[in-house]
């Protein structure tokens, strides 16, 4: 395709970001901003490139008529911290999907630009190979390892293949030799298995045949480009230790993770940014129905002690009340009282290991902890539904009957990882 002029060449980009990204997630669209570099000081740039409220990613500079112009990818920065991203304590370049396909797109809109200034044919990249694209770059940026040939390809190539009519959910631990070795020293993994002649990646049948070995603490141990041995490994998912793993689902399935954390879902060779069971912007639609005054900060923070919540594999109860410390007193011979504690991702992992709902106010700052809520019985219980969901209800509906008390707002999250708000303005 050619385009006659830039302006032209703005919408076509504008309206591919915009469905790119809508692709990955319906609240995370971008706008892209055309900027000419005499015009930086002005109020409407200084407002795009505003680092405060929005993230912005920045084309190469080119020249066209004469002029000096920029394209800038402007997306709100609410919508991209809800994504899990690698801790800056590993120095790399790439710490999430999300990452590499700002690259290519950014990668793409400067061919595209080149192609306009010399008149040449643009050929337009689908939406998948772009993702997939992305998907091989933070594989092989992980892996560090430049002989490792398109390891993307070999993984989709293992995931497609049956042992005795059955697909793998095996694991394979990323590890170049040096580093196996280092950590077995320290008693971290133990060696197993050791194959006297490492055995290639491209070798998917052996591959296959071996993951059998694998279980919930027996993982096969590869540097990207040769399977070297088994060990027996129980990761502990701390600031210390990094483990990047890939964990094969079923047919023509697979992730990469980090330290327990989803970076990416690979099925049927389309590639995929895991995405929270409850988006922000529904969270915080039904959050500030109830607490309309809240803000932003407030939200959002509120919102990442949810998704790590969800974590939990039992599921849990979070209650959300501006009378969190007079409710957790009231309820103290029923669950715990503990002193105010500001809760972290790594605190609400553990709180939430016991039974029991977790009371915390709009701060974030937790007052009971292993609660068992009270209430009156009630029609607008479900008997389909779990002990968690009713007893929820149950205690929201009470709640708002009760003079003097500010309403709350409770976040059910089930075993299963599904999970229901539950406020009065469900009833």
């Amino acid at each position: 395709m050619f385009f006659a002029d830039l302006t032209k060449l703005h919408l076509y980009l504008d309206g591919y970001c915009f469905a790119l990204f809508r692709k990955i997630d319906e609240e995370m669209v971008p706008q892209l901003h055309l900027i000419d570099e005499s015009n930086m000081q002005s109020d409407f740039v200084k407002n795009i490139m505003n680092t405060e409220k929005y993230n912005i990613y920045l084309s190469e500079l080119f020249e066209y008529s004469s002029k000096r112009y920029q394209f800038a990818l402007q997306f709100d920065s609410k919508s991209m911290d809800i994504y899990y991203k690698i801790p800056e304590v590993l120095e790399i370049e790439f710490r999430s999907l999300l990452d590499t396909i700002i690259y290519e797109t950014l990668s793409y809109i400067n061919e595209c630009v080149q192609g306009l200034i010399l008149n040449e044919e643009i050929h337009e990249r689908h939406y998948s190979d772009l993702l997939k694209q992305s998907g091989k770059r933070l594989l092989q940026h992980i892996l560090q390892n430049e002989h490792a040939i398109n390891p993307f390809e070999k993984f989709n190539k293992i995931s497609s293949l049956s042992y005795e009519k059955s697909f793998s959910d095996g694991k394979i631990l990323l590890l170049n030799t040096q580093a196996s070795q280092a950590l077995a020293s320290q008693h971290i993994l133990k060696p197993m298995v050791h194959f006297e002649t490492k055995i290639p990646l491209s070798n998917t049948r052996h591959i296959r045949k071996i993951l059998e070995l694998s279980n919930s603490e027996v993982y096969l141990v590869s540097d990207g480009e040769y399977l070297h041995n088994t060990v027996e490994f129980k990761p502990l998912h701390d600031s210390i230790n990094h483990f990047f793993t890939i964990e094969f689902n079923n047919y023509f399935s697979w992730q990469l993770t980090y330290n327990g954390n989803k970076l990416m879902q690979i099925t049927h060779e389309e590639v995929f940014i895991p995405k929270p069971k409850v988006s922000f912007f529904s969270f915080s639609t039904e959050l500030k129905k109830v607490f309309q005054a809240i803000e932003s900060k407030k939200v959002l923070n509120l919102y990442r002690l949810i998704l790590e919540a969800l974590k939990q594999p039992k599921g849990t109860i979070i209650v959300v009340s501006k009378n969190a410390r007079s409710e957790a007193f009231r309820l103290r011979n029923q669950g715990f009282l503990i002193d105010a504690l500001s809760l972290s991702p790594s605190i609400i992992r553990s709180i939430t290991s016991i039974d029991g709902a977790v009371l915390m106010d709009l701060d974030g700052t937790c007052h009971g902890i292993g609660v068992i809520l009270d209430g009156i019985a009630t029609e607008k219980g479900d008997p389909s539904r779990g002990a968690r969901y009713n007893s929820a209800i149950r205690y929201v509906e009470t709640i708002n009957k009760t003079p003097n008390y500010s309403n709350c707002f409770a976040v059910v999250i089930s075993e299963d990882g599904d999970v229901d708000m539950v406020s009065h303005f469900l009833f």
